[in-house]
Protein backbone atom coordinates (compact mmCIF):
# COMPACT_ATOMS: atom_id res chain seq x y z
CA UNK A 1 0.00 0.00 0.00
CA UNK A 2 1.31 3.35 -0.77
CA UNK A 3 -0.28 6.64 1.04
CA UNK A 4 -2.08 4.22 3.20
CA UNK A 5 -4.02 6.01 5.92
CA UNK A 6 -7.26 5.62 8.17
CA UNK A 7 -9.93 7.71 5.77
CA UNK A 8 -9.23 5.00 3.00
CA UNK A 9 -8.73 2.29 5.32
CA UNK A 10 -12.54 3.59 6.95
CA UNK A 11 -13.55 3.31 3.39
CA UNK A 12 -12.61 -0.41 2.71
CA UNK A 13 -14.34 -1.29 6.22
CA UNK A 14 -17.32 0.09 5.26
CA UNK A 15 -17.25 -1.17 2.00
CA UNK A 16 -17.03 -4.41 3.40
CA UNK A 17 -19.91 -3.89 6.16
CA UNK A 18 -22.12 -2.51 3.42
CA UNK A 19 -21.62 -5.66 1.58
CA UNK A 20 -22.34 -7.91 4.04
CA UNK A 21 -25.50 -5.89 4.88
CA UNK A 22 -26.29 -6.23 1.34
CA UNK A 23 -25.88 -10.07 1.28
CA UNK A 24 -28.42 -10.21 3.79
CA UNK A 25 -30.60 -8.28 2.34
CA UNK A 26 -30.71 -10.21 -0.90
CA UNK A 27 -31.24 -13.43 1.35
CA UNK A 28 -34.31 -11.64 2.88
CA UNK A 29 -35.44 -10.91 -0.75
CA UNK A 30 -36.60 -14.68 -1.34
CA UNK A 31 -34.95 -14.33 -4.54
CA UNK A 32 -35.83 -10.28 -5.15
CA UNK A 33 -39.82 -11.66 -4.33
CA UNK A 34 -39.52 -9.00 -1.50
CA UNK A 35 -38.61 -5.83 -3.97
CA UNK A 36 -38.07 -3.85 -0.82
CA UNK A 37 -34.94 -6.14 0.38
CA UNK A 38 -34.27 -6.61 -3.01
CA UNK A 39 -33.90 -3.32 -3.67
CA UNK A 40 -32.30 -2.23 -0.45
CA UNK A 41 -29.34 -4.94 -1.77
CA UNK A 42 -28.69 -3.34 -4.83
CA UNK A 43 -28.10 0.24 -3.08
CA UNK A 44 -26.03 -0.75 -0.35
CA UNK A 45 -23.71 -2.83 -3.11
CA UNK A 46 -23.44 0.63 -5.33
CA UNK A 47 -22.82 2.27 -1.91
CA UNK A 48 -20.20 -0.39 -1.21
CA UNK A 49 -18.58 0.06 -4.82
CA UNK A 50 -18.38 3.42 -3.71
CA UNK A 51 -16.67 3.48 -0.82
CA UNK A 52 -14.42 0.67 -2.93
CA UNK A 53 -13.66 3.00 -5.38
CA UNK A 54 -12.63 6.09 -2.46
CA UNK A 55 -10.42 3.38 -0.73
CA UNK A 56 -8.36 2.33 -4.22
CA UNK A 57 -7.57 5.98 -4.32
CA UNK A 58 -4.87 5.15 -2.04
CA UNK A 59 -5.04 1.11 -1.58
CA UNK A 60 -3.45 -0.93 -3.91
CA UNK A 61 -6.68 -2.22 -5.96
CA UNK A 62 -5.29 -6.28 -4.96
CA UNK A 63 -5.39 -5.65 -1.87
CA UNK A 64 -8.04 -3.87 -1.13
CA UNK A 65 -10.10 -5.69 -3.39
CA UNK A 66 -8.91 -9.18 -1.74
CA UNK A 67 -9.49 -7.66 1.92
CA UNK A 68 -13.14 -6.32 0.58
CA UNK A 69 -13.78 -9.74 -0.69
CA UNK A 70 -12.30 -12.53 2.02
CA UNK A 71 -13.59 -9.91 4.88
CA UNK A 72 -17.09 -10.16 3.42
CA UNK A 73 -17.25 -13.66 2.67
CA UNK A 74 -16.02 -14.54 6.19
CA UNK A 75 -18.35 -11.74 7.35
CA UNK A 76 -21.41 -13.04 5.34
CA UNK A 77 -20.59 -16.94 6.43
CA UNK A 78 -20.59 -15.69 10.31
CA UNK A 79 -24.47 -13.89 8.72
CA UNK A 80 -25.73 -17.08 7.38
CA UNK A 81 -24.83 -19.34 10.58
CA UNK A 82 -26.19 -16.54 13.09
CA UNK A 83 -29.14 -15.26 10.94
CA UNK A 84 -30.19 -18.37 9.15
CA UNK A 85 -28.32 -21.44 10.87
CA UNK A 86 -26.33 -22.56 7.58
CA UNK A 87 -23.86 -24.25 8.54
CA UNK A 88 -20.53 -25.08 6.58
CA UNK A 89 -18.81 -28.74 7.08
CA UNK A 90 -14.89 -28.53 7.84
CA UNK A 91 -13.72 -28.10 4.42
CA UNK A 92 -15.72 -24.65 4.33
CA UNK A 93 -14.08 -23.83 7.76
CA UNK A 94 -10.91 -24.89 6.33
CA UNK A 95 -11.55 -22.82 3.47
CA UNK A 96 -12.34 -19.44 5.57
CA UNK A 97 -9.24 -20.37 7.76
CA UNK A 98 -7.14 -19.64 4.35
CA UNK A 99 -9.01 -16.65 3.67
CA UNK A 100 -7.55 -15.41 6.98
CA UNK A 101 -3.87 -16.65 6.25
CA UNK A 102 -4.13 -14.63 2.67
CA UNK A 103 -5.52 -11.79 3.85
CA UNK A 104 -2.98 -11.11 6.67
CA UNK A 105 0.03 -12.56 3.93
CA UNK A 106 -1.54 -10.12 1.41
CA UNK A 107 -1.49 -6.85 4.55
CA UNK A 108 2.37 -7.58 4.95
CA UNK A 109 3.03 -7.86 1.00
Amino acid sequence: MHNFDWYHLSFLILAAILDIVANVFLKYSNGFKNKIFGTLSILFVLIAFSCLAEAVKAIDLSVAYALWGGFGLIATTLAGWLLFEQQLNWRGWLGVAGLIVGMTLLKFA
